[in-house]
């Protein structure tokens, strides 16, 4: 394996950013029209996370999801509760629970974090598809390529598919013939997974037809996430097999090492 990191450095704040200007208007609230009312807003916007985590908890089969949502619907109670300034005070004895709760829900969430079990995986995909891409020969082309045909079943297909969407590895697009998996970068997880547009065309995508054709295409924007201009068509050679490989993999019982492999990448600055 090629350990030089291909991607280029990814320094946004996606997951910080929102905290952030959650803090900021919080704030402003408070100086304009009290602590209470900061709450209140604080509190509105949990309840929002809240529905967002439970959208992508059925959307996905992933039901991790499920500890964020509980967290966020406690972190409701927690504001609107908090002892003098919530909009339904208790006492500071009777809040005390919370705070226990609060402590065991955050201990939850440090795991997933660090275990990964909520993080989208397009920007790992796209640094294993390059691990072992050196040439620089040619550029991109926007045109999908075919790889040649692989053996599997429609259970088999059916079954990677959902592999695939409850682990955040790609999300599936299903075709009249074929199911299109398109990879999921932190930061871009709400078009496509909430389905609020089902357009892929400028996304980078695989596709495996009923008889086993794959097809591969890597957007122009993915394409200039690399550090060089490596060789476009081996780029996508790559990424096909990549899926294939995790496809065989599958087949075999194996999932366990495709995560394991998904989390040795380090694609984000933060993670």
């Amino acid at each position: 394996m090629n350990g030089s990191r291909k991607l280029r450095p990814d320094f946004s704040v996606n997951g910080i950013a929102q905290p952030m200007i959650l803090l900021v208007i919080f704030a402003i609230s408070c100086v304009l029209y009290g602590i209470t009312t900061g709450l209140i807003f604080i509190a509105f916007a949990y309840g929002i996370y809240a529905i967002l985590s439970l959208v992508y908890n059925f959307r996905t089969d992933n039901h991790w999801f499920l500890v964020p949502f509980v967290f966020q619907c406690t972190m409701i109670v927690f504001f609107l509760m908090a002892p003098r300034f919530g909009a339904f005070p208790i006492s500071e004895e009777s809040f005390k629970p919370l705070i226990l709760l609060f402590l065991v829900e955050m201990a939850a969430l440090v795991y997933i974090i660090r275990s990964k079990k909520l993080k989208w995986r397009g920007w790992e995909i796209l640094e294993m598809a390059a691990r072992n891409v050196d040439d620089t020969t040619n550029g991109f082309t926007e045109r999908p390529k075919a790889l040649g045909k692989i053996e599997c079943t429609n259970t088999e297909l059916a079954g990677f598919t959902h592999f695939m969407k409850s682990n955040l590895i790609a999300w599936p697009i299903h075709e009249m013939n074929r199911v299109v998996f398109v990879p999921i970068a932190t930061g871009n997880e709400y078009r496509l997974p909430l389905g609020i547009s089902k357009d892929f065309s400028e996304n980078t995508w695989i596709a495996i037809d009923r008889e086993g054709n794959v097809t591969v295409q890597i957007s122009k924007k993915d394409y200039l996430k690399y550090k060089e201009s490596l060789a476009f068509d081996q780029l996508v050679e790559a990424l096909g097999h990549l899926i294939i490989t995790f496809f065989e993999r599958y087949k075999r019982g194996e999932e366990s090492r495709i995560i394991y492999d998904l989390n040795r990448i380090k694609a984000h600055l933060f993670l």
